[in-house]
């Protein structure tokens, strides 16, 4: 690469060269001169369009130069550039057309941004080079970036700390990948599941807890002494038994009975002893004949009623013959059935109703869910970035014309570009805090979708099926018809009690009046058997038969008032049962959802901390970088360019007591935020260039950076290019360059072609950058106009020739 050189020109009709020239290239030195408008400039401009596609300095001055480079009135034109030693090719050409240009083969991007950086300095640019350089912002792309990296080789610390930035901000590590979101939300979601069914366990432990208090205390009344626990719930039917206190009071119950009667036959005494027998009988016959004849009339009824209550109610115990104890047994218990089959019933259709207005409401949240998705994708998430370019961009806005399309936004007659813009940026703005508000809207309507799906789950989990609902809509009607069937025979029964006691009595009357003569003398015989089976003391004979039925009903009452509350608890612990059976299974099958959600949450904690450490890891590898980084920066600038700037800054401008600088930052930064100063020579810092320096020597200053930057990097192209830049030099600088000149092409092998239009300046250069060993050469290309103004050029070869006179001299 470093024996590249630029062979020869051929321009024809480009700017402000009419006509064809031929301009050879192939010398160490070349020297253009020409008068202002002879073409110059325009000659330096074909090399760069022919080798980058290009003419930066047109670029920035007008967009749309392309469509000005062919010579005013010709209709075509071109540039063909010849060199030697570059890689890939050695011709280029670029043809011209009213319409603007085409260059179908140009040097790669690399070799294009190193030509136009650090090998061409056209006119245009002398006097902008330190503001460039200055205003440069950090972005990778910048002039002064890709000198950095070029120079500093930092592209894979630059690669390591823009793939890295998103670990910065964990708002835009999310963006990074769709993972990270969905396993936080799942985490989320799994936080709240586990709460919801601790709170369920929690509920369900209660009652489980309150449903054993309450078997424990009726446990205590069955003369238990051990606690129940959780683990005797299944086997607590075995252990009740059978139920014997029915069976045990029923004796007992005829024994009050038989007592109630002795009192009573002891108190009527001799009152009934003087009753007609006969009367008594007669009593009794009309009483048997109303019961038979209520018989005749109703029994049929009745069976059939008890009939369908049998199939109704199979554990029903108390049987039709005792029509009143029947009665009031069956109406009890087939109300109760009645109730709770009209419950059921009931829920059933609430559940049913709740399900059509449930899937109803799904359909709303979800259409609301899939509303939200949609205007969250019609909203760029780039809102928030676009509107900070166009606020940016806004502040280089001075008039009506696009800087982008340069079209003139005065044509369309809607208000000012500026104002236009900031309505667009206002505009973007509130579409990023749109989309926020869409985003927490969106998990609110998930939560809410999610909700009624659980619902829906359990509805259809406890819905009916067909067949149970046909059979509880059947039984309904059965319960609803045998109810109303025992209401109608409510009198009958009634009248039928009031007969049978009627008729018991009678039957009674006559009966004890055959025995009385006979059952006094029995009856103290009875209580002294009665009292020996019930546990007492042998009774005193001559004891009043009074006193003793006294102490047998205290003693009866208490027996039956025992088995009554041990009866009473050995159905309360039965019902509870059922309860405590429900509550356990609840809590188990809680227990096993909340194990696996448990799990799940581990899984997904373990996840989002190895995402948290791997973060961690990527923010220490990255302030790493940018540590080592910016400390390369700040050596490389200080020890390298700065030097070399200074070195050849007072070579040119000897007397200036300021030199220009760049001052860089210390801390540790990706963004590279130089400032242009100037240092006195003697310590101490001064302001910016511009401020501490004269026209020319702000010149000088621009001169020297450009060729620092050339010096300092690898040259990838050995040539400088130089339009006119000695303007506003004095004769010492101009000596100076014209030294500083002479050492890059002999000492540093670089090709170098200036372009002046003193002709003084070109009489000094040419003598001052004479060939002066062999090998050496210098190349002046004159640009003239003809009698007709097209373009002529003469070139003149200057070869090195031993100076024979000098040496025979000596």
């Amino acid at each position: 690469m470093t024996e590249a050189r630029l062979q020869s020109l051929d321009i024809t009709n480009f700017r402000s060269i009419r006509g064809s020239v031929h301009a050879p290239l192939d010398a160490k030195v070349v020297l253009i001169h020409g008068e202002n408008g002879a073409g110059k400039t325009s000659l330096l401009s074909a090399i760069e369009l022919a080798l980058t596609g290009r003419v930066i300095a047109l670029e920035r001055a007008d967009p749309g130069y392309a469509h000005q480079l062919l010579q005013r009135g010709a209709p075509t034109g071109s540039v063909k550039l010849k060199a030697t030693g570059l890689p890939d090719r050695n011709n280029f050409e670029t043809l011209l057309t009213p319409g603007g240009f085409t260059t179908p083969a140009m040097l790669p991007a690399d070799l294009t941004s190193f030509f136009s950086e650090r090998c061409y300095l056209p006119q245009a640019l002398l006097g902008q080079l330190l503001q460039i350089y200055q205003d440069s912002d950090s972005a990778p792309d910048s002039p002064l970036a890709r000198f950095v990296t070029e120079l500093l080789g930092l592209d894979r610390l630059d690669a390591i700390e823009t793939g890295l930035e998103a670990v910065a901000d964990l708002r835009n590590l999310r963006k990074t990948t769709a993972v990270y979101p969905q396993v936080e939300s799942e985490k989320q979601r799994l936080d709240r599941q586990i709460s919801d069914h601790q709170q369920a366990r929690a509920a369900a432990q209660r009652a489980l807890t309150a449903a054993l208090a309450e078997m424990n205390a009726a446990w205590v009344v069955l003369g238990q002494s051990t606690q129940l626990a959780e683990e005797d719930i299944a086997g607590l039917v075995e252990r009740l038994g059978h139920s014997l206190e029915e069976t045990a009071a029923a004796p007992l119950v005829d024994q009050k009975r038989t007592i109630a009667s002795m009192r009573r036959s002891a108190a009527e005494g001799g009152g009934t002893e003087a009753a007609d027998e006969a009367g008594l009988a007669a009593a009794h016959n009309a009483a048997t004949e109303r019961l038979a004849r209520w018989s005749d009339e109703h029994r049929a009824a009745l069976m059939r009623v008890a009939e369908r209550a049998a199939k109704l109610l199979p554990n029903l115990v108390a049987s039709p013959s005792d029509a009143k104890a029947w009665h009031d047994e069956v109406a009890g218990q087939l109300t109760e059935a009645l109730r709770q089959a009209r419950a059921r019933s009931e829920r059933a259709s609430t559940d049913a109703a709740r399900k059509i207005t449930l899937a109803a409401e799904l359909e709303v949240e979800r259409k609301n869910l899939a509303t939200l998705d949609a205007e969250i994708a019609r909203i760029s998430e780039n809102a928030g970035s676009l509107a900070e370019i166009l606020s940016e961009v806004s502040a280089f806005l001075t008039n009506d014309i696009c800087p982008v399309c340069d079209r003139n936004y005065a044509d369309l007659d809607k208000g000012s570009l500026v104002d236009h813009v900031h309505t667009k940026v206002g505009q973007l703005s509130g579409s990023a805090e749109r989309l926020l508000a869409l985003g927490r809207n969106r998990s609110t309507q998930l939560e809410q979708v999610d909700r009624l799906v659980r619902e829906d789950a359990m509805l259809v989990a406890r819905a009916l099926k067909s067949e149970e609902a046909a059979d509880l809509q059947r039984r309904t009607s059965e319960l609803e018809g045998v109810v109303a069937e025992i209401a109608r025979l409510a009198a009958p029964i009634a009248l039928w009690t009031e007969m049978a006691a009627a008729e018991a009595k009678a039957r009674r009357a006559l009966s004890e009046h055959q025995v009385r003569n006979t059952s006094r003398a029995s009856i103290g015989a009875m209580l002294r058997n009665m009292a020996s089976a019930l546990g007492l003391e042998v009774l005193d004979p001559l004891r009043p038969v009074n006193d003793i039925m006294v102490d047998l009903d205290k003693l009866i009452d208490k027996q039956l008032a025992d088995l009554n509350a041990k009866g009473a608890a050995r159905r309360a612990i039965v019902d509870m049962r059922s309860q405590a059976e429900m509550q356990l299974t609840r809590r188990r099958n809680l227990d096993s959802l909340i194990a696996q959600d448990q799990a799940q949450q581990r899984l997904h904690d373990a996840a989002l901390k190895r995402a948290a450490a791997i973060r961690i890891d990527g923010q220490v590898i990255k302030s790493t970088v940018e540590a080592v980084r910016a400390r390369i920066i700040v050596r490389e600038f200080n020890d390298r360019l700065n030097r070399l700037w200074r070195d050849l800054f007072i070579r040119l401008a000897p007397t200036e007591p300021f030199v220009p600088a760049f001052q860089i930052p210390t801390e540790a930064t990706q963004k590279l935020k130089p400032k242009l100063v100037t240092r006195h020579r003697l310590g101490g810092s001064g302001g910016t260039p511009g401020a501490m320096l004269s026209a020319g020597n702000l010149n000088t200053a621009a001169l020297t950076l450009f060729i620092a930057l050339h010096l300092t990097v690898t040259p990838q192209l050995p040539w400088l290019i130089l339009d006119d830049p000695v303007q506003s030099m004095d004769d010492v600088h101009i000596a100076h360059f014209a030294a500083l000149l002479r050492t890059l092409s002999k000492e540093h092998n670089r090709q170098v072609i200036v372009a002046v239009h003193d002709r003084q300046l070109f009489e000094y250069l040419r003598l001052e950058l004479s060939p002066a060993f062999e090998d050496d050469s210098l190349l002046t290309l004159e640009l003239t106009r003809n009698s007709t103004r097209d373009t002529d050029l003469l070139p003149k070869w200057f070869r090195y020739k031993k100076e024979a006179v000098l040496r025979f001299a000596a």
